[in-house]
């Protein structure tokens, strides 16, 4: 197939978006498939770059206008000229837009990551007043216009969970024919154990035997960590342990200002972004992962990274996270996204936690998330977008 892939983001940005994007576009290529990436431009990288049958144009212009505008224009104008292909891939609703305004003889799937208008409804009355609460209240409708036109003009729209597609099937019922369930990955071989727990510890400088919680997240309101922030003191009454906070973002300051004021000092560390290879000794170090989002987890890349660790996930009960941790083991899934919840389920975890668990957490991931499986899932999917183009299957067939 020839496959063009756009998408806001793209490694080596490390976000789960990119992760896919990038994971899934390197690896049809590998598979014998012609790949073409759109992507935006990033520093000094060369704007075209080639790599057997995966060519990226990192052409994809950033500026004032919001990305939710920016993305459309700059996708439309530079996809056109590009093809032929038999089949376009986009991540996210603007590039989705942008690429149906490109009118380029092809299929256009939709990989709907998550609700972009639903995201921006929970977080903008969690903002202090200022520029970011007010571009959020701007951006909702031009947010909800983007996801309903890319929705429509889609031949197909894939979802990572059962719980992306409930949204996407409450927002948008007439459409739920063309969605498709897909899976996120894991790169197995450097999202591993590796040498062990005290081996990564010791790079990272960390005591080898205090226990260690571990969390990476964007520092915003959905995400949950002022309430794990607020299940410490509860924990640390029991358990002398401290939690490693990885990652920034709009509520960095607020999340250190809380752990003072909670009398966390000594017991968390923010640790702020890290490298890429920093980022595999995080997982590898913790006794546990947490998860602690409270709302719109649409896949959770993270938690299988960290699985994948042979690191244990306990995570709140919001968005896909049941349908990742449910199977390994219920007890991971605390019973609510609140404090308390989230510290009675971190303590029951680490007295259940021990070799055996960490091993079916590797393994776990190695059977269901591994790269290999989970391209010739899309692949199959993207072909079936080939050979039937503008005629999705009934809903009965999805049943």
């Amino acid at each position: 197939m020839r496959i063009l892939i756009a998408s806001g983001t793209w490694y080596p940005e490390l976000n789960g978006v990119a992760r896919v994007a990038t994971e899934v576009g390197q690896r049809l290529a590998a598979r014998g498939h012609e790949v073409t990436a759109l992507v935006p431009r990033l520093g000094n990288l060369a704007r075209e770059e080639r790599e057997g049958s995966l060519t990226v144009h990192r052409i994809i212009k950033r500026g004032f206008l919001p990305l939710t505008v920016k993305d459309v224009l700059e996708t439309a104008r530079g996809s056109r000229g590009l093809g032929p292909f038999d089949v376009m891939l986009a991540h996210g609703a603007s590039i989705a837009v942008g690429l149906s305004r490109a009118r380029l003889p092809a299929p256009l799937v939709f990989v709907y990551h998550a609700s972009f208008p639903r995201e921006l409804r929970f977080m903008r009355p969690r903002l202090p007043w200022g520029r970011e609460r007010l571009v959020a209240y701007l951006n909702e409708p031009i947010g909800v216009l983007l996801e309903r036109v890319a929705v429509l003009r889609s031949a197909r729209i894939f979802v990572l969970s059962e719980f992306s597609r409930s949204l996407l099937a409450a927002d948008h019922p007439k459409e739920i024919g063309k969605i498709r369930a897909v899976c996120g990955g894991v790169d197995t071989s450097s999202f591993s154990p590796a040498d062990g727990r005290r081996a990564a510890r010791t790079r990272l400088g960390l005591d080898l035997d205090r226990p260690l919680l571990v969390t990476v997240r964007r520092a915003e309101p959905r995400m949950g960590i002022e309430q794990l922030l607020r299940a410490m003191p509860m924990i640390v009454a029991n358990e002398d342990l401290c939690l490693a906070v990885v990652g920034g973002g709009l509520l960095t300051n607020e999340h250190l200002r809380l752990s003072s004021q909670l009398g966390l000092d000594g017991r968390v560390r923010f640790v702020g972004r890290v490298s890429e290879e920093d980022l595999l000794d995080w997982y590898r170090a913790a006794d546990l992962f947490v998860l602690p989002t409270v709302a719109y987890e649409g896949f959770g890349m993270v938690t299988v990274e960290a699985l994948a660790s042979g690191t244990p996930v306990v995570g709140t009960p919001a968005g896909a996270t049941p349908e990742l941790l449910e199977p390994l083991d219920p007890r991971l899934v605390a019973g609510g996204s609140d404090p308390e919840s989230l510290a009675s389920a971190i303590g029951d975890a680490l007295v259940f936690s021990n070799d055996d668990l960490q091993a079916r957490c590797r393994d776990y991931a190695l059977s269901q998330f591994g790269w290999d499986g989970v391209t010739r899932m899309w692949e199959e999917e993207l072909a079936d977008v080939v050979l039937n183009g503008n005629h999705p299957r009934s809903r009965a067939q999805l049943q």
